[in-house]
């Protein structure tokens, strides 16, 4: 029966530490998600969906000092995951345009050019512009997110850039 309570007491501290953890980093994850889906709704699933990823394998993570670009990179994966689902957004129950609960703000941006152009990006290019551009992280932080050299990540975004430029007449964004 000790051995019980005992355990209980190292779950619910474990509890508190991750909670602790992982709560300034909610915001920043979703800002993520919402940049990489364009869906608010869809965002706050992976946000929560990448959570619970996050909670199974906290035991696992060996440096909790590089938690940020851990969970960060769990939301980017599975924005990816999402946007392979999404197959069943294709599906439509033929209402008129005018009927459909699109937001004010989601009609706007659909029209978007910078939203189209970024959405025929590969989906590792949209996440490096994303962190970059939309969370203002580092190339430091973004290299740790995406899992490689700061170099490698320096180069990616360039080539992104690049990409986006003819279509779009973007000025040099890192000089």
């Amino acid at each position: 029966m000790a051995a019980t309570s005992a355990l209980r007491a190292v779950q619910v501290a474990s509890e508190r530490d991750f909670t602790d953890l992982l709560v300034s980093l909610v915001e920043p994850g979703y800002r993520l998600a919402c940049a990489m889906l364009h869906d608010p709704q869809a965002a706050e699933d992976v946000v929560q969906e990448a959570s619970l990823i996050a909670w199974r394998k906290f035991g696992a993570l060996q440096d909790r000092n590089q938690i940020r670009p851990w969970f960060l990179g769990i939301v980017a994966n599975e924005c990816r995951n999402a946007r392979r689902r999404k197959w069943m957004s294709g599906v439509t129950l033929g209402l008129p345009d005018w009927l459909s609960s699109r937001s004010s703000e989601e009609r706007v941006l659909q029209g978007a050019d910078l939203r189209r152009e970024l959405a025929r990006l590969g989906h590792d290019d949209r996440v490096v512009i994303a962190l970059f551009f939309y969370l203002d992280m580092t190339l430091d932080e973004v290299a740790a997110v995406v899992g490689a050299s700061v170099d490698a990540t320096r180069a990616r975004l360039y080539r992104s850039i690049r990409r986006l430029r003819p279509r779009l007449g973007i000025e040099e964004a890192l000089k």
